[in-house]
């Protein structure tokens, strides 16, 4: 897979017919703190999600049932204390990534844009809540943070290129690992950054036809 971010050894790639366990805004939220803060319980994540219990088990062994997460074992949680009743839960991989759907496959290209809704769903409300939450933090945070758009005239090879571009550099950056017990070589006040980024003609105008044009 051409993807800098991408780690055969740690990520997945994803057929769009198998997103079905994914395709859902707590799901993926679950499934973020999994991967962002290391293992957990159907108990804990509820009491960080602020949802009943009984919904984040239902959602749970959706997300096991998939193969998207696994349970934990004693050596994943490093030294915390257990319930002898407690089932811990931990991500199967480090990123999710997907390709398109064979043309004509309706289905499946149903269940993408599904997946991606819930994906920009949860990211939007990430960022929303970094705006509620930014006067709490030192002003170098609040200034070293940015919301930005910028429109670009480009051709389809070319955003293929800068999406690769893009993608090299976040991949350039110290990686944030919850299954380190130590980050070696990580600063004191570094924190977890969300990097989003977004790259998509602009919808407003007509689509191009299928074929591009020919210069004479």
């Amino acid at each position: 897979m051409d993807q800098p971010l991408f780690d055969p050894a740690r990520d997945v790639v994803t057929e769009a017919a198998a997103l079905q366990a994914l395709a859902h805004p707590l799901r993926l939220r679950l499934l973020g703190l999994l991967r962002l803060y290391g293992p957990s319980t159907a108990t804990r994540l509820a009491e960080v999600c602020g949802e009943s219990p009984a919904l984040v088990s239902y959602h749970v062994r959706k997300l096991a049932a998939g193969n998207v997460i696994v349970e934990a074992e004693q050596a994943d949680l490093n030294g915390v204390s257990t319930h002898s009743r407690d089932r811990w839960w931990k991500a199967a991989r480090r990123s999710t990534f997907t390709g398109l759907p064979p043309e004509g496959d309706e289905e499946s290209a149903a269940l993408l844009d599904e997946f991606a809704s819930a994906v920009l769903s949860l990211n939007t409300d990430r960022a929303r809540g970094w705006l509620s939450a930014q006067h709490k933090w030192p002003r170098r945070w609040q200034e070293a943070s940015t919301f930005s758009d910028v429109p670009l005239r480009l051709t389809a090879e070319e955003t293929r290129c800068l999406k690769h571009d893009m993608a090299a550099l976040l991949a350039s950056y110290r990686r944030h690992d919850s299954t380190a017990v130590a980050e070696e070589g990580v600063p004191d006040d570094a924190v977890i950054v969300a990097a989003q980024f977004l790259l998509f003609p602009d919808p407003e105008q007509d689509a191009p036809s299928a074929e591009p044009p020919r210069n004479i």
